[in-house]
Parts: structure tokens; C-alpha cells; sequence
């Protein structure tokens, strides 16, 4: 295997990375780090839904149930891994590994910062918080802790409903907004939203208007609190179309209010990883306002090795203590989730506009998908057929969800 300048354990071996989560988020990570020699290991709580137990870049799979430090830490026991790199995928892993920091940053080198900093991540109202204090736009949100004045005419309708920690609601529900018109759709979706989160963790905010041409991101990569490489992408496409659970359509693009928005930020939470600052555009004021953050690999993170800033590389480097060169310029370059793309397109109201976008990208060579590739085409197969086969699970969550009976949801 190819190392690339990698730095090698005394048994001859690179120090090697454990992935939680076997999305195609988490294959992302395993072919980036795989491609150069770097032995990785990928960890999952359902084989069923893991599509990179698949890639010939994964050296070996774990499906476990039981908390993630305890299954770490035995196998550092076992295996001998100190010096493996440790990188979460999703927000769930995130908290959890923030939650044992000390005990597993004694063994790994963690991509995850402490609680008291990915609480700005993972915690929407943390986040908004500290957005203020920055001068930030962000929507106009409100948390309440009970029904009064719920409906009231002075609410900016129309609104959404969304959880503040956004894995304490969407793995049961498979949604992750409830719009609202008008004060009734707003107290059902609200009694609805009790019935799997506290009240206070329910956030009624402004509706932006606009599609995902609004959507923008500042990609970061940090160290010691600061940014040394980034890019901005916008977020054309997502599915679903309303309220997308992932991006389907990425492009690299320029936005100086949102590179400087993020990057004020990540670093003035002292923010150490990889991170992406969620905006979009509020047509009605001309503001860039901040949506999300994601502490960790993100969905379409791979466009960053289409741009020449490979997030993933880069970080385990950083970790293992290798040289990192600042990286501000990305080149242009075009990222696509297949599967969900496609039906996006079939739903868009532009659909020949957005074929030749992606037709283009393709023979300009600036094309890079989420699954596909030649080299390790096992996993987009299987992604595929489990995307077939969930469909109608995915479909059931949310169509359960809203059918609840609000009145059966009151104290």
C-alpha cells in the first residue's frame, strides 16, 4: 500500500483511524484515509443501514449496541490503538465521545472537541446564542415553555417547528422541520413535537424564504482554535425538496459574509476539527443568516478533496502530528448524493437547467459523487438497494408522526 509520506509506528504501520458511523458519510472518511495506506476501521449500531461495511478500503467492521467509550477503550485494550484517530460522523457519536473526552483522549486522538464546546454544535440554542453576541444574523427563533400565546397573530408566520438538538428528534421521526401557516398548524405540530422531545427543546422560527440556491456553508478545518483551510460551497439541491434531511447538489462557490460569518465562529468557540457553518440567504433583508453547525464530517465533505482540500486527510494528519500548510484557495468542484439527487431533479421545477448542471460537471471533469466510484463500486449498490428497501420505513416514520392526534398529546 501507498503511504504517502505518512507517519509509521515503530511495527511499520501508519497510527490508523476508527470511524463511527457507516453512512455514506462515514464512507467518505474510510476512502479518503484508506486510499493512502491508512488502516480504518468503521463502527456501526446497525449493520442493516452501514454501507461502508462494504468498501475494500474498510479493514474491519463493528456493529455494536453498547455505549461507544466502553467499546473504544476495549478494543485499545485489545488491539493496542493507541494513537488511532477517533472520527464520529454523526451528532449522536459526537455527544457521546464528548461526553468521555478525557477518558478516551488518554488512548485516541480525538477530531471531537470537549461538551463545552460542541454544546455551540449540537445544542440550536447555543448556537443562536452565541450568534448574537458575534453579531451573526440568525432567524427570529422563539423557545417556549408552554402553550401560552403559541398561536398568536404577532408570530411572523409562516414559521417552523424544529428541534434544538436535532438527534433527540429526527431519528424518531425522520423530519427534522413542521412548517406552520398559521396559529392551528403551529399548536398541532407543537403537541405533536412533545410527544418525543422536552418542551423546551422545540424552537418555533421565522420561515426563510428560497430554495437551496440560498443555501451556503463554510467548510473549516481548525486547529488550537483556528481556521487553516476552508471553502465555501452552496447547497443547490436537497432532499427531501422542503426541508432536506441532506444536501443532494453542492458547488463550490465564493461568499465572502458567509467565510467570514463561519470562520468568526468556529474559532470563537475555540473550535478544534472539522466543522461546517450552515447560512442561507434571506432574500427579504439581504442577510446571510446562520442555520446549523455541524461539529464533524458532514454529508457532502468530499467535495473537499474534489476542491484539493481533503478535510478528512488533513485532520488525521493534523492529529498525528504531520505537517499541515494552510489551504484557503479550493479549486471548483461539484458534489452529488446520486440516488436523492435524482429524485430531486425529478421534482424540481427546473429540472432540464439542473440536468445540464450536473451533465456539465461531468464532462468538465469537476464531477464527484457521494457512493459511485470505480475503484470501490461495492458500497453505491448497496446503498442503493438499502435505499429501496427503507423507503417505505422512512415514509412510515414521518407519515406517523403527522398524524398523531395533537389532542392526545395535551397534559
Amino acid at each position: 500500500m501507498k503511504t504517502n509520506s505518512t507517519q509509521r509506528k515503530p511495527g511499520g504501520n501508519p497510527p490508523g483511524a476508527i470511524v463511527l458511523g457507516g453512512n455514506f458519510v462515514g464512507l467518505g472518511v474510510a476512502r479518503s484515509l484508506g486510499k493512502r495506506g491508512i488502516p480504518t476501521w468503521v463502527v456501526d449500531t446497525d449493520k442493516s443501514k452501514s454501507i461502508a461495511q462494504f468498501s475494500r478500503y474498510t479493514k474491519r467492521f463493528i456493529v455494536s449496541q453498547e455505549p461507544v467509550a466502553e467499546l473504544l477503550l476495549r478494543e485499545a485494550r485489545e488491539h493496542n490503538l493507541d494513537g488511532w484517530v477517533v472520527f464520529p460522523v454523526s451528532d449522536q457519536y459526537v455527544e457521546s465521545v464528548a461526553a468521555s473526552y478525557d477518558a478516551l483522549k488518554a488512548i485516541f486522538k480525538l477530531t471531537t472537541p470537549p461538551l463545552q464546546v460542541t454544546k455551540y454544535a449540537l445544542d440550536k440554542r447555543f448556537t443562536y446564542s452565541k450568534a448574537a453576541e458575534l453579531g451573526i444574523a440568525a432567524p427570529w427563533t422563539s423557545v417556549r415553555k408552554s402553550l401560552a400565546g403559541l398561536g398568536a397573530t404577532d408570530l411572523p408566520f409562516p414559521v417552523i417547528l424544529k428541534p434544538a438538538i436535532n438527534h433527540h428528534f429526527f431519528p424518531k421521526t425522520n423530519l427534522k422541520a413542521i412548517a406552520a401557516a398559521n396559529g392551528e398548524e403551529l399548536e398541532r405540530g407543537y403537541l405533536q413535537m412533545r410527544r418525543y422531545i422536552p418542551v423546551d427543546e422545540i424552537l418555533v422560527q421565522e420561515r426563510i424564504p428560497g430554495d437551496g440556491k440560498n443555501q451556503f456553508s463554510f467548510c473549516g478545518l481548525c486547529k488550537n482554535g483556528r481556521v487553516y483551510a476552508s471553502l465555501v460551497a452552496r447547497r443547490r439541491r436537497q432532499y427531501p425538496v422542503e426541508f432536506g434531511n441532506a444536501s443532494t447538489f453542492v458547488e463550490t462557490t465564493s461568499q465572502p459574509v458567509v467565510e467570514a460569518a463561519g470562520r468568526e465562529f468556529l474559532e470563537s468557540i475555540g473550535f478544534d476539527g472539522m466543522a461546517e457553518v450552515e447560512f442561507k440567504f434571506d432574500t427579504r433583508d439581504g442577510k446571510y443568516k446562520i442555520l446549523d453547525v455541524n461539529p464533524r464530517p458532514w454529508g457532502w465533505h468530499s467535495l473537499g478533496k474534489a476542491a484539493g482540500i481533503d478535510f478528512p486527510y488533513l485532520l488525521w494528519r493534523q492529529k498525528v502530528g504531520l505537517e499541515t500548510s494552510p489551504v484557503h484557495r479550493a479549486r471548483k468542484a461539484v458534489w452529488i448524493r446520486e440516488i436523492t439527487d435524482l429524485v430531486a431533479i425529478l421534482k424540481s421545477r427546473s429540472r432540464s437547467a439542473d440536468i445540464l448542471g450536473v451533465l456539465k460537471a461531468a464532462v468538465t471533469g469537476k464531477l464527484t459523487s457521494a457512493t459511485f466510484d470505480p475503484f470501490d463500486p461495492v458500497p453505491f449498490f448497496a446503498e442503493f438497494a438499502l435505499w429501496v428497501s427503507s423507503g417505505m420505513s422512512r415514509q412510515k416514520k414521518a407519515k406517523e408522526f403527522l398524524e398523531l392526534d395533537p389532542v392526545s398529546s395535551r397534559p
